[in-house]
C-alpha cells in the first residue's frame, strides 16, 4: 500500500510505483517536470515526449526504459489534435514475468521478428546464449512458441528502450516515438491505445481538526467513486482513488507528495488557512485542479487576487459572509410570519480566528443595518476557545436577541453552549455548519435544543438527493447527516464530469476551462464557480437564480430533530 512521506493511508487505494515523474511537454517550447534534476539527466525521454506530440495525436503508448539495472515504465498520452501538449510518466517498476533484463532484450528482439542468430549479432553474444535466454523466457512465460512470447510482451507493453536495433518488427506507434529519425506523420496503429487511468485524490484533516465530518465526508467521496467506476469510469478511464489523512502541518508535504505521484485533481477537507494556502499553491504550481468547500472569506478573495498563483483553486459554494444575511433574512419572514418575535432586533456574532479579516467588522455591520438589525458585539474568538466566561459576561451587558456563531469545531460550540446557558432564555443562538455533522443533536443533547443552525451548502429536497440518502444508507448503514456526505459526493462527480468533457484528466488547462464554463447539477444543487475567486454563490443572497447557485439551508433543532426552515420543504 502507498504511504507518500508522512501521509497515513485511511482507505483502500491504488498501488503506486516508489518513483513518480511526470513531464508535460508542448509540440513547441519548453516543458516542464515534477522532476527537474530526472529529466535534465535523461533529455533523451524528453526527446521521446517531443516526438510523441507530433506524431500520436488522441494516442498513448507503453515500453519499458532499460538504465543500468533500473527499469522503468514509461507511459505517453496525447490530446486529441489541436491541444498540443503531450504527458510522459515514468515510474520505477519490476521486470515483468519475472524476467532479468537481459530476458527482456531477447524477448524483445523475439517480439520484433528476429531469429536466434541475429539476436546473437544485435546482443553480441553468442547463438547458445540465445538459446538459454530464450528457454529461460519461455518458462517464465509459460509459453512454448515464439509468437507466444511476442504476444505476452505486446499485451504487456514489455518492449524495451534503448531497442537492441532499429530493424526491430514493432508497433509503428512505438517506433514512431523511439527511433533516432525526425518525426513523422501519425503512425497508424493495429489495436486500442491503452487508457492511463484518471487518478483522485482525496485529502481529509487528522487531529483537533477531524470531526464526525470528516467520516461523512470521506464516505460521500467513496460512494461517488464507486458508482463512477461501476458506470465504466471516466469516459472509459478506471478511477483510481487515493484517500490520505493528514495533520495541518504535514499538509503541504503531503500535496507536494500527491503532485510527485501524478494525481489528476485533488478534493480537500477542511483545512486552517495558513496551512491550506500554501498547500493549494504547491497543486496549481503543476495546474492540478482542487475542489473544496471551505468558507473562508479570505481564501476566495486570495484565488480571486492570484489566478496565476491560485486559479486552479475551485470552491463549491459560497463564503462564510452568506450566514449572517442569510440569517437575518430567515428570522424577518419568520417574523412576518408571527413565528418569532424579538425584542428590540439587537445582534450579536462571534467569528472564528481563523477566518476573521479586516473586513469582517464593516461586512457585518452593513448587512445588519440593511436588515434592520443593532449590531451590539462582534469579536474574534479562538477556533479551539474552550474558555468563554469572559465572553458571555460581555455578552450579558450587550443584551443581544440573536447570537450568530460561525463554524466553530464542535467541542468548541459546545463549551460556548454550556457557558452562555442563561442567555438563551432571551436570546436565540445560530450556529454555522457544525451541526450538520451526523447524529449532532443525539451528541449535544439538552445544549442543541432550539438551537438554529445553517449551512450555504447541504442537501435538497429533490428526487436526486432522496436517492443519493438511500445508496448512502445501503451502503455504510448509517445517515449521510444534511451536508457533508453529499458535498463531497457532489465534489468528485464535477470533477469527474468536467473531466470526461476534456480530452484527458490531465489536460488540465481544458478541464480547468471545463469547470469555468460548464454547469453541473448534484444532490446539494446546482454547481457554477462564478462567483468572486472561482466560488459558488448562495441563493436567495447572492444570485436570485436557483439555477446559479446553493439554497442557504436554515434549521431549528426541536425534539432533536432539525427541521427546515428555509427554503421552506416542497408541498
Amino acid at each position: 500500500m502507498w504511504r507518500g512521506a508522512r501521509v497515513r493511508k485511511l482507505e483502500e487505494s491504488s498501488t503506486p510505483s516508489p518513483g513518480s515523474r511526470r513531464w508535460l511537454q508542448p509540440v513547441d517550447g519548453q516543458g516542464s517536470g515534477s522532476d527537474p534534476e530526472f529529466f535534465a539527466s535523461r533529455p533523451d525521454l524528453v526527446l521521446v515526449a517531443r516526438r510523441a506530440a507530433h506524431v500520436l495525436p488522441g494516442l498513448s503508448l507503453r515500453y519499458l526504459d532499460i538504465t543500468g539495472n533500473t527499469v522503468r515504465r514509461v507511459s505517453l498520452d496525447v490530446p486529441d489534435a489541436g491541444r498540443g501538449v503531450v504527458r510522459l510518466d515514468v515510474h520505477d517498476t519490476e521486470a515483468p514475468f519475472g524476467l532479468t533484463i537481459r530476458e527482456l532484450e531477447v524477448a524483445t528482439c523475439v517480439a520484433g521478428g528476429l531469429g536466434n542468430q541475429e539476436i546473437a549479432t544485435v546482443l553480441s553474444c553468442s547463438r547458445r546464449t540465445v538459446a538459454t535466454h530464450l528457454e529461460h523466457v519461455f518458462a517464465k512465460l509459460g509459453v512454448r512458441t515464439r509468437a507466444s512470447v511476442a504476444t505476452l510482451i505486446a499485451a504487456e507493453d514489455a518492449y524495451v528502450s534503448p531497442l537492441p536495433t532499429s530493424a526491430l518488427v514493432l508497433p509503428p506507434a512505438l517506433l514512431g516515438v523511439l527511433d533516432d529519425e525526425e518525426p513523422a506523420p501519425r503512425p497508424a496503429t493495429s489495436r486500442p491505445p491503452a487508457r492511463r487511468p484518471a487518478i483522485l485524490a482525496s485529502v481529509y484533516p487528522v487531529g483537533p481538526l477531524a470531526d464526525t465530518q470528516v467520516l461523512a465526508m470521506r464516505r460521500g467521496a467513496r460512494l461517488a467513486v464507486g458508482e463512477i467506476s461501476a458506470r465504466g469510469g471516466v469516459s472509459g478511464r478506471e478511477l483510481e482513488h487515493v484517500t490520505v489523512s493528514v495533520a495541518p502541518d504535514e499538509l503541504l508535504s503531503t500535496v507536494r507528495d500527491l503532485m510527485e505521484r501524478g494525481v489528476d485533481g485533488i478534493v480537500f477537507g477542511n483545512f486552517p488557512l495558513p496551512v491550506t494556502l500554501p498547500a493549494l499553491a504547491a497543486a496549481n504550481a503543476s495546474g492540478t485542479p482542487v475542489l473544496h468547500s471551505m468558507t473562508g472569506q479570505a481564501l476566495s478573495e486570495r484565488v480571486r487576487a492570484d489566478p496565476a498563483g491560485l486559479g486552479a483553486v475551485f470552491q463549491v459554494c459560497s463564503t462564510e459572509s452568506a450566514y449572517v444575511p442569510g440569517l437575518l433574512r430567515t428570522v424577518g419572514d419568520l417574523e412576518d410570519r408571527g413565528a418569532f418575535r424579538s425584542r428590540r432586533r439587537r445582534l450579536a456574532v462571534l467569528q472564528r480566528e481563523s477566518t476573521f479579516d479586516p473586513g469582517v467588522v464593516e461586512r457585518v455591520q452593513r448587512q445588519a443595518d440593511y436588515a434592520g438589525w443593532e449590531l451590539v458585539f462582534l469579536e474574534s474568538v479562538a477556533d479551539a476557545a474552550l474558555d468563554f466566561s469572559d465572553i458571555v459576561s460581555r455578552l450579558e451587558l450587550a443584551d443581544p436577541d440573536l447570537v450568530s456563531l460561525s463554524i466553530f469545531p464542535e467541542p468548541t460550540l459546545r463549551a460556548f453552549l454550556e457557558a452562555a446557558a442563561g442567555l438563551r432564555e432571551s436570546a436565540t443562538f445560530h450556529a454555522a455548519w457544525s451541526p450538520a455533522a451526523p447524529e449532532f443533536s443525539r451528541r449535544l443533547g439538552g445544549l442543541s435544543e432550539g438551537l438554529l443552525w445553517s449551512t450555504v451548502i447541504g442537501n435538497v429536497d429533490s428526487p436526486l438527493c432522496t436517492a443519493f440518502e438511500q445508496r448512502f444508507r445501503a451502503a455504510f448503514r448509517a445517515d449521510p447527516g444534511p451536508a457533508a456526505a453529499a458535498v463531497h459526493y457532489d465534489m468528485v462527480n464535477v470533477l469527474a464530469q468536467a473531466w470526461s468533457r476534456a480530452s484527458r484528466p490531465w489536460d488540465f488547462v481544458a478541464v480547468r476551462e471545463q469547470l469555468r464554463t460548464s454547469a453541473s447539477f448534484g444532490v446539494t444543487g446546482a454547481h457554477k464557480f462564478v462567483g468572486r475567486g472561482q466560488r459558488g454563490l448562495s441563493y436567495p443572497d447572492e444570485t436570485g437564480d436557483p439555477a446559479s447557485g446553493h439554497p442557504h439551508l436554515i434549521y431549528r433543532i426541536t425534539g432533536g430533530s432539525h427541521q427546515r426552515l428555509a427554503p421552506p420543504l416542497a408541498g
